[in-house]
């Protein structure tokens, strides 16, 4: 380990699957709430957003909570040289105080491509170092119960969601929309005094035994090995494609909800549903994740998806079905959401989780990228022709594709790696 690195990163002895790994886990949720959470409510935004800028077309305004998320995933390339330099503490304090900015920022925003740029933009870049750091600390604090880190974590974010977007429709409902400003400032002091608070339980585990010199492996600004390593691109491309499907559903189903019924409350219940199957489901799947096997559960949620989404959503015509529905979808998104940076995170040694999880997150930003837009597009078409086929058909095609683009990843290792895998994979 190099001076500079031993000076800027905390090192500790300790256990896998110890008290403290769940108490550092406890509060890698915490953050997760406030980065994650603030995603997985932007649909509270987005329904208000359609309304306040009604001479828009939808694909526009879907851009912002499109960077957001694709941000907060991209920059983990960013994150993983500020990590190498000033350490996990000190880039989480550093992402939690441009995440507080970013928000106060947004709130004086007039304009669509304002809200991308601070609502969107600046935000996901603050939100992605602390996010992947609290990936890595599950890699280095778990083993045995790694599924379940993973889906404590991702389930952080659907608590966020649950807690935060009720709050915000208050907030917004309370003044007709105009209060927007208000909960924006409120979300940004809680989102920064959150995650400077968890920033102090950021830190790298030492095998018993050893000290910090002897015990970490040094890590490197940037992985070049992984963007070239063959399994890491199938995993990654996988991950791709269900990006591009995961957006369509959680931005207009809680849309969708409201015009069947005509209750702007039941587009609120449609997100607060799939963030509490979102909670559900990255517990249960996690679990059941350290016992078949990560990209196994993957696999079976990506197929579910398929059929769920192309059978219930165009053969029924009011809010119930649309309303469990997104329920549904929650739980079993989970497993694509949480359970696919433990794939990599147990094949690889931890110094590399940063740098291996970084660049796939690059993937699923790309996704992002191009799913949020595509979806706005094809809702477009969706209210042109008078039914929701489009949007239907990439949301089951993608995830389609990305179940059976797992399954070679899977032939791939079996073949390729010294380690003989049973059914568990």
């Amino acid at each position: 380990m190099d001076s500079d690195q031993e000076k800027t990163n905390i090192h500790v002895n300790g256990q896998v699957d110890s008290k403290k790994s769940f108490m550092i886990l406890f509060f890698c949720i915490l953050v997760n709430v406030v980065t994650a959470g603030i995603c997985n409510s932007f649909a509270v935004y987005n329904t208000l957003y359609l309304k306040l800028f009604s001479d828009s077309q939808a694909a526009s305004i879907g851009w912002i909570g499109t960077m957001a998320l694709s941000s907060m995933l991209l920059f983990s390339l960013v994150a993983t040289p500020i990590i190498h330099y000033i350490g996990y503490r000190k880039t989480t304090l550093l992402g939690g105080a441009i995440c507080g900015i970013s928000l106060l920022l947004a709130s004086f925003s007039t304009k669509i491509w304002q809200l991308a740029l601070t609502q969107g933009v600046l935000f996901g870049l603050g939100a992605s170092f602390p996010f992947l750091i609290s990936v890595a600390m599950v890699s280095f604090w778990f083993e045995r119960y790694r599924g379940f880190g993973m889906g404590a974590i991702n389930a952080g974010g659907g608590i966020g969601g649950i807690i935060l977007s009720p709050i915000i429709k208050k907030m917004l409902d309370s003044g007709n929309g105009s209060n927007f400003k208000l909960a924006l400032w409120v979300t940004a002091i809680v989102v920064f005094v959150i995650i400077a608070s968890s920033s102090y339980f950021m830190i790298e585990r030492v095998p018993n035994g050893k000290n910090a010199q002897d015990g970490v492996e040094k890590s490197k600004p940037f992985d070049k090995a992984a963007v070239f390593d063959i399994f890491v691109f199938l995993v990654s491309i996988s991950t791709l494609f269900g990006d591009v499907a995961y957006t369509a559903p959680l931005y207009y189903l809680p849309t969708i909800a409201e015009e069947r019924s005509g209750l702007s409350s039941n587009a609120t219940l449609a997100v607060v549903l799939a963030n509490v199957g979102n909670v559900t489901g990255s517990l249960i799947i996690g679990y059941l994740a350290d016992v078949i096997g990560e990209m196994n559960i993957i696999i079976i949620s990506d197929f579910l998806i398929a059929v769920l989404v192309s059978s219930i959503w165009p053969t029924t015509k009011t809010a119930s079905p649309i309303l469990a529905l997104s329920f549904v979808y929650g739980f079993l998104s989970a497993a694509f959401l949480s359970i696919v940076p433990g794939v990599l995170g147990r094949h690889y040694p931890a110094h590399r989780a940063t740098g291996v999880i970084g660049v796939m997150f690059v993937y699923v930003a790309i996704g992002l990228i191009i799913g949020g837009p595509t979806a706005g597009a094809f809702y477009d078409i969706s209210i042109k022709i008078n039914n929701y086929y489009p949007l239907i058909l990439i949301s089951s095609i993608g995830f389609l594709v990305s179940g059976v683009i797992l399954i070679f990843a899977q032939i791939y290792l079996r073949k390729h790696s010294s380690t003989k895998f049973g059914y568990r994979l």
